[in-house]
């Protein structure tokens, strides 16, 4: 039996997938956590096989981390096919620990990579790679794309400074890099532009 950890921030797709996947063959799922809940500690608490995981929640920077924190359990992203959630060569050097799949995928095929990550074979939709591939690279360091990921909450320059415990001109700086960094006109501009190349 495969036991799964679910993290996903949707109440209905996390618990309408926690019913599905407890009922396929061979799987059984231990918690399902929201956006908040400390995966760590979940994992440490309810020891499963393998994390499912919404990749939107987990920023590239932090998946060596984490399985570098959690070196019993597999990992499976599930991720927008237009917005992979790492870099390809991010994810080759993880597998097979780390598998990706997409949102749009079936429930049959989530269920499929599910067996295949827990055999330890490599999953990685075709779509991810290819988009993947087609990225450019991401010029932005992990506090510039933190800070303009923020920006997209709607977030003032001093709520980010207070966040992130910053100074204001600090920030500023930080943003004014990403926009540098983005080729774009503003703060805007920058957002819409790493949106679309998948870097935040």
């Amino acid at each position: 039996m495969i036991r799964v950890l679910l993290k996903h921030d949707q109440c209905l797709w996390r618990t309408a997938l926690a019913c599905g996947l407890d009922r396929a063959h061979g799987i059984t799922v231990v918690a399902d956590l929201d956006r908040d809940e400390d995966v760590i500690a979940a994992v440490h608490r309810t020891r499963p096989d393998l994390l499912v995981h919404e990749g939107a929640l987990l920023p590239p920077e932090s998946m060596a981390a984490l399985c570098a924190a959690l070196p019993e359990t597999g990992v499976l992203l599930l991720v927008d096919p237009a917005r992979p959630a790492c870099p390809l060569s991010e994810l080759a050097r993880l597998a097979p620990r780390v598998g990706v799949t997409t949102t749009d995928t079936t429930f049959e095929g989530l269920v499929e990579a599910i067996h295949r990550l827990a055999r330890g074979e490599a999953v990685l939709d075709a779509r991810v790679g290819l988009a993947a591939l087609k990225a450019k690279a991401n010029p932005l360091t992990p506090r510039e794309q933190e800070v303009l990921g923020l920006v997209v909450t709607g977030a003032t320059t001093r709520e980010i400074a207070d966040k992130l415990y910053l100074g204001v001109g600090t920030v500023r700086n930080y943003l004014s890099n990403a926009i540098h960094k983005a080729g774009a006109r503003s703060r805007i501009d920058a957002i819409r532009i790493a949106q679309e190349a998948g870097w935040i």
